[in-house]
């Protein structure tokens, strides 16, 4: 499988900082996403994660390893703006996700997973955020949201996309949801946020469907 890091990203809701891209072979067979909705297989991204996936781009995982660790500290940088975390379709790669937590030592990375809360799983995950790299768990909705929640690990969730311009918004058993402040702004982006990368948050943040296939998205985020 090919990895690949890009230092200063285009993509204007990132913003200029460094993301990744991980083969589409990382993804589990169990995200309801991966049959319909998910942004990341449109428009340039979908086109340059093709190209990751078939080997046309990037190198491997030890390579990524190498260019993460050479980060500035303090680095503000987001793994997976396509792809999951390390290991095949629904299983971690433990060894290799603890690999990429220590070269994140002294930087600031975060991302999600859609990789199923597995009691293996979660223990991979749980060790990758004892060593600092904040792995935010993807939900479905705001119901499987409050499911997530259970296992005291930070979580984000796919809001209908008509939810963009609530306020006040919570989950079914009343846990607050912060609607992520770069869909409501064109000013703000990853870079300038950073939300996603504190772990310790007591709210969930929500992403409003969006893109080309939101229609399909915000179904699944309607259950």
């Amino acid at each position: 499988m090919n990895f690949q890091i890009t230092l200063k990203s285009a993509n204007v809701k990132t913003g200029a900082m460094p993301v990744t891209t991980s083969s589409a072979k990382t993804c589990p067979d169990s995200c309801p996403l991966k049959a319909g909705g998910c942004y990341a297989k449109t428009s340039f991204l979908g086109m340059h994660w093709h190209n990751v996936t078939a080997g046309k781009r990037g190198n491997t995982f030890s390579a990524l390893l190498a260019q993460i660790r050479e980060l500035a500290p303090g680095t503000l940088w987001r793994h997976n703006q396509a792809g999951d975390l390390p290991g095949t379709g629904d299983r971690i790669n433990k060894r290799d996700l603890v690999r990429l937590a220590r070269a994140n030592h002294g930087k600031r990375g975060f991302t999600y997973t859609h990789k199923p809360p597995t009691a293996r799983n979660l223990d991979a995950i749980r060790r990758a955020t004892r060593e600092g790299f904040t792995i935010n768990l993807s939900a479905n909705s705001l119901n499987h949201a409050d499911k997530l929640a259970k296992h005291r690990l930070p979580v984000v969730a796919v809001l209908p996309s008509q939810d963009i311009e609530k306020r006040n918004l919570v989950t079914p058993r009343g846990t607050p949801v912060v609607v992520c402040p770069s869909t409501k702004s064109e000013f703000i982006t990853c870079k300038t946020c950073g939300l996603c990368q504190k772990g310790d948050r007591a709210f969930i943040i929500g992403f409003p469907a969006h893109g080309t296939m939101s229609e399909k998205a915000d179904a699944i985020a309607r259950n």
